[in-house]
């Protein structure tokens, strides 16, 4: 019985968001910070709100909200007889106050009591009206990004293939739809030392078999030729390890629902390029030979070289964490 699938988890990118430390980028297990910008979260707030997670955004829009409503019915407050009909010393009107004002919304009871009163009043009348223009603003802007689900390999591999070392690495269009002109680009990023003992960070653009596709359907398996030319040549893991090289794969296309362009990249540090290793098989044909099925439950999964991966009966039903 052949050796059951080895699965890995490959480092994916992480997107700088609020709560990382400013101007701090992940790229496979290393972290780049950037210093020295003079430049604050302000100076683009309209960028830093879209990158915001959801809990987050929603989280600063409840609290923008309620802030609001606590500093104007604070203000109705400390001035008695702003808000007719509100009960003495009675903190709670003022704020439901605020939170009807702030709304437009009157029911008759109260209403702003004094020329103080109406002053407060149209103030927070105009901000709500800029606060929710806003809102909804960054809302459409967040729901009508386009946004791709591309899936990546948690790993990539090295193995022979048609008798050359191959670099391979697997994407798949979760969506039932199609990607048109799609295209990748893959790079090798690593240290050098320079003839001047400085350290320098290269940038190798792979040469692939294959870089564009009209149509991404299912799945896409990326290959790179590991020939003299290639920045791989002659390299180990524990090479690429010291060199602390980092694999940058991104997918771009026309998504034909959205009719927009959509884009998906994923990073391998050097501990998730596995030599000697190749993808189990994903297809198969149903016995009637009319169907044939994608496992995508096996997408993920790699077998060393010399076995035969996912065609053994057995193989096929090993799945360890």
């Amino acid at each position: 019985m052949s050796e059951g699938p080895v699965r890995k988890h490959a480092q994916k990118v992480v997107r700088p968001r609020v709560g990382n430390e400013r101007g701090v980028f992940q790229m496979g297990t290393s972290q780049i910070k950037r210093i020295g910008l003079g430049r604050r979260y302000w100076g683009d707030i309209y960028h830093w709100m879209l990158t915001l997670s959801w809990p987050r955004f929603f989280l600063l829009v409840g609290g923008l909200y309620m802030f609001t409503n606590l500093a104007f019915a604070l203000a109705f407050f400390l001035v008695p007889g702003s808000v007719a009909n509100a009960r003495p010393d009675s903190f709670l009107d003022t704020f439901f106050f605020s939170i009807e004002t702030l709304a437009t919304v009157g029911y008759g009871y109260m209403n702003p009591g004094s020329t103080y009163g109406h002053v407060v009043a149209s103030t927070e009348i105009l901000l709500g009206m800029v606060e929710v223009a806003t809102v909804t603003g960054l809302l459409f802007a967040r729901f009508s990004r386009p946004t791709s689900r591309i899936m990546f390999s948690d790993v990539a591999v090295i193995t022979p293939f048609n008798g050359v070392p191959t670099l391979m690495l697997r994407t798949g269009n979760e969506r039932g739809n199609l990607i048109l002109e799609a295209s990748v680009r893959a790079t090798l990023i690593r240290r050098e030392m320079t003839l001047e003992g400085q350290i320098f960070t290269r940038f190798y653009d792979l040469q692939l078999e294959r870089e564009r596709s009209g149509v991404f359907a299912l799945t896409w398996t990326i290959l790179h030729k590991i020939d003299e030319s290639s920045p791989f040549w002659g390299k180990s893991q524990e090479d690429l390890h010291n060199e602390g090289a980092t694999l940058s794969v991104a997918v771009s296309g026309t998504d034909d629902t959205l009719n927009d362009f959509v884009h998906a990249r994923q990073t391998y540090a050097a501990e998730h390029i596995y030599f000697n290793h190749h993808f189990a098989d994903i297809m198969s044909d149903k016995q009637d030979g009319n169907v044939r099925i994608l496992d995508y439950s096996k997408f993920h999964d790699i077998y060393p070289d010399g076995t035969e991966g996912g065609n053994m009966p057995g193989a096929a039903l090993a799945h360890p964490g």
